[in-house]
């Protein structure tokens, strides 16, 4: 199937949400998972964990964070059709979306997913990423972080591969054009933030069939700008940090977590999250059914990136953020970024570009949303602190397609720069 248009893809996504059920359940009724080796875990030991930490340097402060030592695969099959690029992803229903489905790229799956060690059916497409078929050339192929405030040294392949073969699609999966995954980008909830990121290290290009175009002038001027080596100097200086050290500490004797039949949960506000079980029902997943825990955070949070005009195109001001589950310790972010939960600053009152709504990944954070936005506002009212630096997008580019240097953030924001319009 293919998706020229909005619409098309709208049509393949209620489709997919049909026979699809999620509701909050106890600890002891989620089969397989409970407290093992201090841990909330999977009895398999597969899939992902919830565990606790303290800080070996500082402030011994402690955490809960998500321990996910198995690095997924997220990858993404593009081919050339009739002229113009298209990509195949699918409509995913995940039990923490926003409105239950939302696109994802076209594999997105843990090595206990894809070896099957839910019992259930293989990840469609998994062979075209790890094993060797004549019919696809890699195009890109980085390692990424995840969310250095919930994971604990995650990091995930990002893997973008040329298809030669028939376009054919599996049920729940659509092969859509660059132009509806334009216009899809600037709808709130309806990409995934992984299909995001795999979108913003996608090649760019204003000549059809090449890659993804921007719908800006100013955009694809921006990204024919040649790269400041002092500039990304600079950058990278600030980078250069020491990583954080942690020690593993039990749930249980966690001080300011306490754990009930009901979940995980904080006596005093902190990290802004609870962790809780749902059940769940697919039709359309490899598993009709299943229980698990996610992440539930108490409030919206806000990722914004400040954008400027100049002779040049555009320029965008980006921050290193120093996140404590980060493996490199730091990566470069948007201007300003407050996580689902948590205590939320000042921010300039501007003019907004372009925004959406964005939850984080449906199969480990129950419906917890952010605001992503990109605007523009007086110089004077941003930082310009150390570690802030002003970007060309020939330069965020280059940062977006080198392995584990750009937040999960800020390859979400970048792919709106494609839908991004002057005026």
């Amino acid at each position: 199937m293919i998706a020229n248009t909005l619409a098309d893809l709208q049509a393949v996504r209620e489709v997919s949400s049909k026979n699809f059920r999620v509701e909050k359940v106890t600890m002891d009724s989620a089969a397989d998972w409970g407290l093992h080796d201090g841990a909330l875990q999977h009895a398999s030991r597969g899939f992902f964990a919830v565990v606790g930490v303290r800080s070996r340097t500082g402030p011994r402060a402690e955490r809960v964070l998500l321990y996910q030592p198995q690095a997924a695969i997220t990858g993404l099959l593009h081919c050339v059709h009739e002229g113009r690029r298209h990509f195949l992803i699918q409509a995913r229903a995940e039990p923490g979306c926003v409105d239950e489905v939302q696109f994802g790229p076209t594999i997105q799956s843990t090595p206990a997913n894809y070896m099957r060690m839910h019992g259930g059916a293989g990840s469609p497409y998994a062979d075209a990423f790890i094993t060797h078929d004549p019919r696809v050339t890699i195009t890109g192929d980085t390692t990424q972080s995840d969310l250095g405030l919930r994971y604990l040294m995650k990091s995930k392949r990002l893997i973008l591969a040329e298809y030669h073969g028939p376009m054919e699609a599996k049920p729940g999966f659509v092969w859509a054009s660059a132009d509806a995954i334009r216009d899809a980008i600037a709808c709130s909830t309806f990409l995934n933030i992984d299909l995001r990121g795999l979108l913003a290290l996608s090649d760019w290009s204003a000549q059809p069939g090449r890659g993804l175009e921007p719908a800006s002038a100013s955009v694809a001027r921006s990204l024919s700008r040649p790269v400041r080596p002092d500039r990304l100097g600079r950058l990278h200086a600030d980078l250069a940090t020491a990583t954080a050290a942690y020690d593993p500490v039990a749930l249980d004797r966690l001080a300011n977590w306490r754990l009930d039949g009901t979940g995980l949960h904080e006596i005093e506000p902190a990290q802004g999250f609870s962790v809780e079980f749902y059940k769940v029902q697919a039709a359309l997943r490899e598993v009709g059914s299943w229980s698990q825990p996610l992440v539930n955070s108490h409030g919206e949070g806000y990722c914004g990136l400040a954008l400027r005009h100049n002779d040049e195109g555009v320029e965008v001001l980006v921050q290193v953020a120093h996140e404590a589950g980060l493996a490199s310790g730091s990566g470069v972010a948007p201007t300003f970024l407050h996580y689902p939960g948590a205590r939320r600053g000042a921010v300039p009152q501007g003019r907004t570009l372009i925004g959406t709504v964005e939850s984080d990944e449906g199969g480990r954070f129950f419906r917890d949303v952010s605001r992503y936005e990109i605007f523009t506002a007086p110089d004077a009212d941003l930082p310009s602190d150390q570690g802030f630096h002003w970007l060309n997008l020939a330069e965020l580019k280059l940062l977006l397609r080198t392995s584990n240097v750009c937040t999960i953030q800020m390859r979400g924001l970048a792919s709106q720069l494609l839908a991004l319009r002057d005026g």
